[in-house]
């Protein structure tokens, strides 16, 4: 009989706290003490399917369980969506950014757009 100390956590989250369990370390892995300390709630999970009987060999007393959530897939989807900050910056850089047209109240205003539009025309900026 083999007497372990038995949690599981998702994520940051502790979905069953550590209590201790009993089982027969000969002819069971660790996916049958997977399934009995969760009430076999998480069935569909992927568990080490090795003896418990390395446990006794080791000495362990203690061991915890960590649901991990697959985004592999959701990931490739979630950042297509999102606007890439490189992108952006490329094209803003490509973009000419000239000054707006001022009033013209004298020559020098007159000058000054005349200015601006001749940067237009040739594409600087």
């Amino acid at each position: 009989m083999l007497y372990l100390l038995v949690q599981v956590n998702k994520s940051i989250k502790c979905v069953i706290p550590e209590h201790a369990v009993s089982i027969e370390s000969t002819a069971n892995k660790f996916s049958d003490l997977f399934g009995t300390v969760t009430a076999r709630q998480y069935d569909n999970r992927e568990v080490l399917n090795s003896d418990l009987k390395m446990l006794e060999v080791f000495g362990f007393l203690q061991i915890r369980f960590c649901l991990i959530i697959n985004i592999n897939s959701d990931t490739s989807a979630s950042t297509q969506s999102k606007p890439n900050a490189f992108s952006i910056l490329n094209k803003n850089s490509r973009q000419t950014l000239l000054s707006q047209y001022c009033i013209e109240y004298n020559n020098y205003n007159q000058l000054y757009n005349e200015i601006i539009e001749l940067f237009q025309a040739q594409n600087v900026g």
